[in-house]
C-alpha cells in the first residue's frame, strides 16, 4: 500500500499563478443554481409599484452574448395605476436610484378614461411571445363599450394607446433583461469567485485543481 502527502492550501496561502489558475478553473462556481430567481423577485416587485402584475412563471430569458439573446415576461395591467406612478415615479419607492424614460400617453383622455372604467372586453396585458425573446401588448381592441353604447370611432385613439404601453413594456424587459446580466457578469468575476471559495472553506493544490471542502 502506498501512501500519498497532498498539501493544500486555502485560497489566500496560494501564490498569484495558482490562485489565477484556479479564478479559471472555477468561473461557473457561482451559476451552478437558479441564480436569477432574486433578479425575477425584484422584476416583479419593481412592476407591483407600476400596476403592472407580472406572472413569475412566465419570466424566460436566454444570455448573454449571442445574438438572439434576451427576456420575456406576461403580466397583466392596471392602467389608472400605471398612469399615476409614471406622474410620481411610484417605482422609487421600493427602487429609489432606477430612472425610467417613461411618457404618458398621447391618446385622447377620453379614451384613456373609458379604458380606466373598464370599456375594454379583455383586461389589457403584456404577453410574452412564444418565439424569440421580446413582448407585446395587447388591448383586446373591439368594439367599446360605455353601456350599451359602442364608440366604433375610437380604434385611432386606442392603437396610440396600445402603442404607448407597447414602449412601457419594451423598457421594462429591457430592464430586466440588463439586470440578469449584471447579476450574471457579478458571478462570474473574480471578485465573486474568490469570495466564494473562501466563504466555503475550500483548500486547494499549489496550482489549483477541484477544491476540497474542510472538515474540522
Amino acid at each position: 500500500m502506498k501512501s500519498i502527502n497532498l498539501r493544500l492550501y486555502s485560497f489566500d496561502e496560494l501564490e498569484k499563478p495558482a490562485k489565477e489558475k484556479a479564478l479559471v478553473e472555477y468561473s461557473d462556481l457561482n451559476h451552478g443554481f437558479d441564480w436569477w430567481n432574486d433578479q425575477y423577485d425584484d422584476f416583479v416587485t419593481l412592476c407591483s409599484y407600476l400596476g403592472i402584475t407580472v406572472e413569475k412563471g412566465s419570466i424566460r430569458f436566454s444570455g448573454f452574448y449571442s445574438q438572439g439573446d434576451g427576456s420575456t415576461f406576461s403580466a397583466s395591467i392596471d392602467i389608472p395605476k400605471l398612469l399615476t406612478a409614471i406622474q410620481t415615479e411610484a417605482w422609487k419607492t421600493y427602487a429609489p436610484m432606477q430612472e425610467f424614460t417613461f411618457t404618458l400617453p398621447a391618446a385622447d383622455r377620453r379614451v384613456i378614461a373609458l379604458v380606466a372604467n373598464g370599456a375594454l372586453q379583455e383586461a389589457p396585458g403584456i404577453s410574452s411571445r412564444m418565439r424569440g425573446y421580446n413582448v407585446g401588448v395587447d388591448l383586446g381592441l373591439s368594439v367599446v363599450l360605455e353601456g350599451s353604447t359602442p364608440h366604433e370611432n375610437v380604434f385611432d385613439e386606442l392603437e396610440k394607446l396600445q402603442d404607448w404601453l407597447g414602449l412601457v413594456a419594451v423598457k421594462l424587459n429591457a430592464h430586466l433583461y440588463a439586470s440578469l446580466e449584471k447579476q450574471y457578469e457579478f458571478l462570474t468575476s473574480d471578485t465573486a469567485i474568490e469570495e466564494s471559495i473562501v466563504a466555503n472553506e475550500y483548500l486547494l493544490p499549489p496550482m489549483a485543481g477541484r477544491p476540497i471542502t474542510c472538515c474540522n
